[in-house]
């Protein structure tokens, strides 16, 4: 089994820091590693969990090469011309974003709550020799330190809903909760860095950002990608757009990044948008 190392980056004891020395190619959860195939970018291995379970990024994964290939391919293009940026992966399933940015050459920061992913990615940074290109971070992201419940999302399974108030559980494999952190917990390891940040925690954004706000002062975060599909209607949506646009941030299409997006018409933005700092 793989370990916990300690972690040397934060003031907060509740940062865990996951060790990807470890292949897991025997956890019941992979169903194989298959090389990521996208467009003009290099092949690296990843690994998948069945796709008759996970009808969505494992199954294109396994028939396409990728998922989400053309907004990895312009978060790649972005680094490409920032040669300053890291790149940091807010909850990454399979960690397509994550396996493509190390292959490219930058370094990454994931965060997961989920063990399983943090096994399945560990693997395949092993199997595509990137594991000193990647930090992964094993913890949920909330408004205050938490422990958080999952729901499990039904055609994929690596995608989690986290459910707050609930006890801390001795639950060690992490199957169904897990430690959240707050953003600004990270900002010891961060504070001297330009980011882009991809941020994808299946309704729980704002409260993620909510914990950031030392995070978005002292880290030069210059671009975020993130979902937009559960926030176009819902109260959180209109804080997410209060929050970034009082940090000059603009929203724009992620794949035509001239196109400002208008923030009295949220109900009408696309699945996913771009932040990018004014």
């Amino acid at each position: 089994m793989g370990s916990i190392r300690k972690p040397q980056m934060s003031e907060s004891s509740n940062v865990r820091v996951f060790d990807t020395s470890v292949d897991y190619s025997n956890s019941k959860q992979i169903f194989k590693c298959v090389d990521m195939r996208i467009e003009h970018l290099a092949t690296t291995p990843i690994c998948v969990y069945d796709p008759t379970t996970d009808i969505f990024v494992s199954k294109d994964i396994i028939s396409k090469g990728s998922f989400e290939g053309d907004y990895i391919k312009e978060v790649v293009k972005i680094l490409q011309d920032n040669l300053s940026l890291s790149f940091v992966d807010i909850d990454y399933n399979e960690g397509v974003y994550t396996l493509a940015v190390a292959k490219f050459g930058r370094e990454v920061i994931a965060l997961d709550a989920n063990r399983k992913n943090l096994e399945m990615v560990a693997t395949s940074l092993v199997k595509g020799n990137l594991t000193g290109k990647v930090t992964l971070i094993w913890n949920a992201l909330s408004d205050r330190v938490e422990a958080l419940g999952f729901k499990h999302k039904e055609g994929n399974i690596g995608a989690l809903q986290m459910e707050s108030g609930i006890r801390a559980t001795n639950d060690s494999r992490g199957d169904e909760s897990s430690m959240a952190i707050v953003l600004d917990d990270l900002v010891p390891l961060l504070r001297k860095r330009s980011l882009f940040v991809k941020m994808d925690i299946e309704s729980y954004e704002y409260k993620a950002m909510s914990g950031g706000k030392k995070f978005f002062e002292e880290v030069d975060v210059r671009f975020l990608l993130m979902e937009w599909d559960f926030h176009r209607t819902s109260v959180e949506g209109s804080r997410i757009i209060q929050f970034m646009t009082e940090r000059r941030f603009r929203p724009v299409l992620p794949l035509q990044r001239l196109v400002s997006l208008n923030v009295e018409n949220r109900n009408t933005w696309p699945n996913e948008i771009m932040w990018i700092r004014i």
